[in-house]
């Protein structure tokens, strides 16, 4: 007998091992897939869980490079903004002027403004209105650049 792990293995059953560079592959029926569908609400919810840090890790990228190609500037004051997590309004903030449900601009660069909090409530709240002067076109759509300067109407 001979211990293999925790497990206590007749010697003549080493012996009869077939090398593992012998063996042929198994292939499943299913080999045509790449991705295959998870088939318990397990694996489902941990495939989202993925999918939805993997998009968190993204829109943070997104916004550090948002904020580092503004500068960490305010776009409306021109004020040196802060990196912090409290509630304070010189807070840096990145705002995507369209909508980040949009997928196709969701992750582009251009389409984020660096803000200060203060400045990103009045956005958000309707009080300025963000207007481009250069723009970009993406799948057929044209989307305000915010790599060129923007105008802030009060509204």
């Amino acid at each position: 007998m001979t211990r293999i792990g925790r497990r206590f293995v007749p010697s003549s059953t080493i012996e009869r091992r077939v090398p593992v560079t012998n063996r042929k592959p198994e292939v499943s029926q299913n080999a045509h897939r790449c991705f295959p569908k998870p088939s318990t609400r397990l694996d489902r919810a941990f495939a989202q869980s993925a999918a939805r840090l993997l998009d968190r890790r993204k829109l943070v990228a997104w916004a550090f490079a948002v904020k580092t190609r503004d500068q960490w500037k305010d776009q409306h004051t021109g004020v040196r903004l802060r990196r912090t997590l409290n509630l304070d309004p010189l807070r840096a903030e990145a705002h995507h002027i369209v909508p980040k449900e949009v997928r196709a601009v969701r992750y582009d660069v251009r389409n984020g403004i660096c803000l200060s909090f203060a400045t990103h409530f009045a956005v958000e709240r309707g009080e300025l209105r963000i207007e481009g002067t250069a723009w970009f076109t993406l799948q057929g759509t044209r989307y305000i650049d915010a790599t060129a300067p923007v105008r802030f109407v009060r509204t």
